[in-house]
């Protein structure tokens, strides 16, 4: 019996344990399955500004701008932190077409076997 490893990369790790899940409760004879954080490293934010500029019409038909500074915080918005993930399975060679389903119908970017 052949063993086939398949990886795929997930845009976050939640969407990368869902296809874990659901490789592990329809799909038999997985031998493994490991996911792998690929997130980038975040910058602190602390000492930048942050410009935001805001339109004034002062009459119908003069337009003005304002700018705001304002100097950022080390709280990032959540999007910032967001990490991509790999799901490395296992599995016997008759069952891999199936992994790869589940994997590409959750939203795997990039499904190669290894």
């Amino acid at each position: 019996m052949k063993l086939y490893r398949i990886k795929g990369e997930f845009a976050s790790e939640e969407l990368a344990e869902l296809a874990a899940g659901r490789i592990r409760r329809n799909i038999k004879n997985i031998r493994s399955i490991r996911i792998r954080k690929l997130g980038k490293a975040v910058p602190s934010m602390s000492g930048h500004e942050y410009f935001t500029m805001l339109p004034a019409n002062l009459r119908m038909e003069n337009y003005a701008t304002d700018v705001l500074v304002s100097e950022m915080s080390d709280s990032l918005p959540e999007h910032w932190y967001r990490k991509t993930a790999e799901l490395t399975v296992i599995c016997d060679m008759e069952k891999a077409r199936e992994v790869s389903a589940v994997m590409q119908a959750l939203g795997a970017m990039q499904i190669h076997p290894v």
